[in-house]
């Protein structure tokens, strides 16, 4: 059983590329599982069979499970159809690892933004290849989540929203759910609060949440992302909103704050050792107000 008000993770590489102290990480603060993105310097779709085994023993033997598999699939150009190619083996792989793991989720995202805000034209071009994720997810045992990134297609709630309508269309089975995370929506131009303008669009199709931080200014959206609690994500008033809807999934902490900011492109598309190099400070700051955040709903 938890020891949290929801199943608390953290993603891999948001403490270190090493194995040990990920596991050290998360028994220390009680998680429930580690999120992976990636490992030993290599992203998780570049994992060995031998790695993956070694992985899903040695979260057994701690006590943890795997929360998710953060899948970097279309966050690519939707006008480069090898792009597109590639993105979807990448997913097979991931689907792959996650089956080796026990693990029910890839996330996945909406390909680079065209638009702001994206217009149906591009959602519905973005939402016509998501039926070659479900079809290879199938009988995989498998969810797609659809997670809202700025610098993508679907960034707000609304975005997401509409979206997710257009998959209902042949996601029949409900396979694709929604991660929320509402840093994502704060670094959108003119967003409000995310928990006023954005959740509520969403709030029935979210299955996983992601966790950071970041603070606009002066009207602007943010370049880097900030200690958890001192930004414009209203964690308590989300945390309160999903204990009364009864929610059931993940919560994981996605740091992204370091005491020296990272560079935009290692937030963009974040793996391996340079990312890793000063995550676990930062992480450890950021888990334990999340905990006493938790603690207080």
């Amino acid at each position: 059983m938890t020891q949290h008000l929801f199943p608390l993770a953290v993603i891999s590489d948001e403490v270190s590329q090493e194995i040990n102290r990920v596991i050290a990480f998360a028994t220390e603060f009680r998680l429930d599982g580690i999120e992976v993105r990636s490992l030993f310097g290599r992203a998780f779709k570049d994992l060995t069979p031998a790695d993956v085994k070694e992985i899903g023993a040695r979260f057994r033997d701690g006590g943890l499970k795997v929360a998710g598999c953060a899948s970097p699939v279309f966050k690519c150009d939707i006008d480069k159809p090898s792009d597109i190619a590639a993105h979807i083996d990448i997913f097979k792989r991931s689907v792959e690892k996650a089956q080796g793991w026990g693990c029910d989720l890839v996330r996945v995202f909406a390909f680079h933004r065209k638009n702001m805000p994206s217009p149906s034209e591009d959602l519905k071009r973005a939402a016509s290849h998501f039926p070659k994720l479900l079809e290879a997810a199938k009988g995989a045992g498998v969810r797609i989540g659809l997670e809202n990134e700025h610098t993508t297609m679907v960034g707000s709630g609304t975005e997401l929203r509409d979206f997710l309508k257009l998959l209902d269309s042949f996601d029949s089975g409900n396979k694709v759910i929604a991660v929320w995370d509402p840093c994502n929506a704060v670094c959108m131009p003119a967003s409000g609060d995310p928990m006023i303008v954005d959740y509520p669009l969403v709030a029935g199709r979210v299955g996983h949440v992601h966790v950071k931080d970041a603070k606009r200014e002066n009207g602007k959206p943010p370049d880097h992302c900030a200690e958890l609690g001192t930004g414009d994500v209203p964690f308590p008033k989300l945390f309160a909103q999903l204990k009364q809807r009864g929610y059931k999934g993940w919560v994981s902490l996605e740091t992204h704050w370091r005491m020296k900011a990272l560079s935009s492109e290692a937030q963009h598309l974040p793996a391996g050792h340079s990312f890793s190099a000063d995550a676990e400070p930062a992480s450890r700051v950021c888990m334990a107000h999340l905990v006493q955040m938790l603690k207080a709903v």
